[in-house]
């Protein structure tokens, strides 16, 4: 990110993709005008923008003299971006994604995760992206759905800040539980999992190379106690614990920890875990903590254009999912070279408010002292999830 604050907030976030100028040698052959990179950056623009369709794409570059000189385009026609969407690399899209996760990686490196005792959480999930049955036939699953899947992992680096590090894409009739092993690999970080990944087999070969989990199970699953220390249920304003026990499933002799809970709303969960190092809250609380991963889901989702398709071809949909996650980046990755402690959310909003404007404008704005000193009741789920980790921090 250039220093100068003279030069407009758009060359900014371009300039963390570093591909301006950048030519395909397969993909751009024939290409005279639109290259690879510019339809990067034009496609990056469009979902920082959150510009619903290619002809809004190429209206907002006849209007925007200052997007027209950092695209390096006088104009570009809606059916021509459409052509490109799927003529893009869709490896060189994800490659791309993973050299900017590289980035987030290195400026969040000192991150302690939850707390120190728990440390760092890889949050496994997935998610859908529904077409209409008849256009997106090649995603079809059954008589009545038709989406992909995408299958992440996201990283929760302190309380305040997740990213995704690794996202498989396939249709919705690949299971969760199928993937697991593949996103289960560091040993220093713990495994938080829903129902969707509960099988014994990954149970046993987790236990086995010593990779480290907490996840929810079914109630009708049947566990079998074994003979084990007598540990007490501690009491707490936020959950209470209703059973801490050895147990093992069916056709195993791989010992886990049970751990079953009932929050302020009555609801009950049964986690089970290979971590005997923690209290049965701090476990509780680590699974709550999950909450986050369905968070990163809503905010792509609801902030970016990633379920707005614009074509509904195997390449395009593939590529629209990466050039959302390379915005997502984008977006963290500007949040975090400012250390600023608005949310991520904030700092888009302003992004969206001044990305015609000066850097110098921008940072004006971000820096502003508000008028209201008070942020009335309003509470997120996230700032109440870091309120919990540290009452249970404390006991």
């Amino acid at each position: 990110m250039d220093n100068n604050k003279k030069i407009s907030v758009i060359c900014q976030c371009l300039n963390v993709l570093h591909v301006s100028g950048y030519r395909s040698l397969f993909d751009d052959h024939r290409s005279r005008k639109l290259f690879t990179g510019s339809a990067i950056e034009l496609h990056v623009i469009a979902q920082l923008l959150q510009l619903p369709s290619y002809d809004v794409i190429s209206e907002q570059l006849q209007a925007q003299p200052a997007l027209r000189k950092a695209v390096g385009l006088d104009s570009i026609s809606g059916a021509q971006l459409s052509r490109k969407t799927k003529t893009l690399c869709t490896q060189s899209l994800q490659q791309l994604f993973y050299d900017l996760v590289a980035q987030i990686h290195t400026r969040t490196k000192l991150g302690k995760g939850v707390s120190k005792s728990i440390g760092r959480l890889h949050l496994v999930d997935a998610t859908d992206i529904s077409m209409p049955h008849y256009l997106g036939r090649w995603a079809r699953c059954g008589s009545r759905k038709t989406a992909v899947r995408l299958h992440v992992r996201l990283i929760v680096a302190d309380p305040y800040t997740t990213f995704p590090d690794r996202i498989i894409g396939t249709t919705a009739n690949v299971q969760e539980s199928n993937l697991t092993l593949e996103l289960t690999v560091d040993r220093k970080a713990t495994y938080v999992m829903d129902r969707g990944y509960e099988k014994r087999t990954d149970f046993e070969q987790l236990v086995a190379d010593e990779i480290r989990f907490v996840t929810r199970v079914r109630d009708c699953l049947q566990l079998f106690p074994v003979i084990g220390p007598v540990r007490e249920l501690p009491a707490s304003d936020s959950v209470r614990i209703l059973q801490d026990a050895d147990v093992t499933m069916r056709k195993s002799t791989t010992f886990l920890r049970l751990v079953e809970f009932e929050d302020l709303k009555g609801r009950r969960y049964r986690v089970v875990t290979n971590r005997w190092d923690l209290t049965a809250l701090e476990i509780a609380m680590i699974y709550k903590n999950r909450w986050l991963i369905e968070l990163f889901f809503k905010w792509v989702k609801q902030h970016l254009k990633m379920v707005k398709l614009c074509s509904f071809e195997q390449e395009a949909v593939w590529n629209h999912v990466f050039l959302s996650l390379i915005a997502y980046a984008v977006s963290l990755l500007v949040k975090l070279r400012l250390q600023t402690p608005k949310s991520q959310w904030e700092v888009l909003k302003l992004l969206r408010s001044y990305f015609y404007h000066s850097w110098q404008q921008f940072l004006a704005a971000l820096n502003r002292v508000p008028s209201r000193k008070s942020r009335g009741r309003q509470k997120t789920d996230r700032v109440k999830l870091v309120e919990e980790n540290q009452r249970v921090i404390l006991r």
